[in-house]
């Protein structure tokens, strides 16, 4: 079984690629807190989207991706040459009035997301998740991507166990108020790689009945369209459901042996011109580490002007 293909042989709908290993937060879970890369360059990443042989849905992580000075070249390149763009964030940058403006330019054009690790009502969790009183500009940052009418918005979290699972029904809760913005929300697992605090990850089956009871048996059924579909939306790692007509939710098995088989995924490499699995060399485990950090300030902006 082939484990890396060169990029004109891409057997994957959704390839991932890491536009920068920089990030200006520091989080108690990771599963890439590495630093040592070089970002991603613009003419490699334009030569590997031409040779692809067929559209893609790219997935443009890090570190944090918009970091990347060159990150809305490499969202034109890939939509000019007719892929699809979604970005994870952490959302420092929806909090600068510049990068909105440019953001908003593409609009109904990419997904935009923003991970809310530790939910919409107090900053609990994301001391103990992502090492910061961070939940202002969370929220702030939620609010802007409405102010400049983001349309397709995916909030995400980190289900850790016995931590943070009161956040499945507060991103639910703020999706709900944000109709017209939010579009997707992704729950997924904490993962035993890079760095995290001792726990054991739940699984995809753990991670459905935590979320049942807060839909009906019909809200509750599976359904996927626009993402990575897995079986109509019923697969081995990952389940997603449609409780609305507007929104789909995702319940992702992350970094396990089972969801290293998944045959949707996979990852465009720096140099060579080659692609992986998503998951590959993710799933051994790695000795749990929790870095003394130091304080990580983010700004909150009370930014009220419109984009154009």
């Amino acid at each position: 079984m082939n484990t890396r293909w060169l990029v004109d042989n891409n057997p994957f709908s959704n390839l991932y690629v890491d536009l920068t290993e920089r990030c200006n937060m520091d989080c108690n879970f990771c599963y890439n807190p590495e630093r040592s890369k070089a970002d991603l360059d613009p003419d490699y990443f334009a030569e590997a989207c031409a040779r692809l042989p067929g559209p893609v849905h790219w997935r443009f992580l890090g570190g944090e991706p918009t970091l990347n000075e060159h990150f809305f070249e490499l969202i034109e390149i890939a939509l000019r040459h007719g892929h699809t763009v979604y970005f994870a964030s952490n959302g420092i940058s929806y909090l600068d009035p510049s990068f909105m403006e440019e953001l908003a330019r593409y609009s109904g054009k990419l997904s935009a997301g923003l991970s809310m690790d530790g939910g919409t009502l107090d900053d609990r969790f994301y001391r103990s998740l992502n090492n910061c009183d961070c939940l202002d500009s969370k929220l702030q940052a939620l609010e802007n991507l409405h102010r400049y009418g983001i349309k397709r918005v995916c909030l995400s979290a980190i289900i850790v166990r016995n931590e943070n699972e009161r956040v499945i029904g507060e991103l639910y809760e703020a999706a709900k108020r944000y109709g017209d913005t939010v579009r997707y929300i992704h729950y997924r697992s904490a993962a035993m790689i890079g760095r995290w605090i001792n726990t054991e990850p739940y699984t995809l089956e753990e991670l459905k009945r935590l979320t049942q009871p807060l839909f009906s048996k019909e809200a509750f059924a599976p359904g996927c369209i626009r993402e990575i579909n897995c079986n109509d939306g019923d697969g081995e790692c990952c389940y997603r459901f449609r409780p609305e007509p507007r929104l789909q939710i995702s319940l992702i098995e992350f970094a396990t042996a089972c969801s290293s088989q998944c045959p949707y995924r996979g990852k465009l490499l720096h140099e060579g011109f080659f692609i992986e699995p998503f998951f590959a060399n993710m799933i051994e485990k790695k000795p749990a580490h929790v870095a003394k950090h130091s304080e990580v300030r983010i700004p909150v902006t009370t930014q009220n002007t419109r984009a154009a």
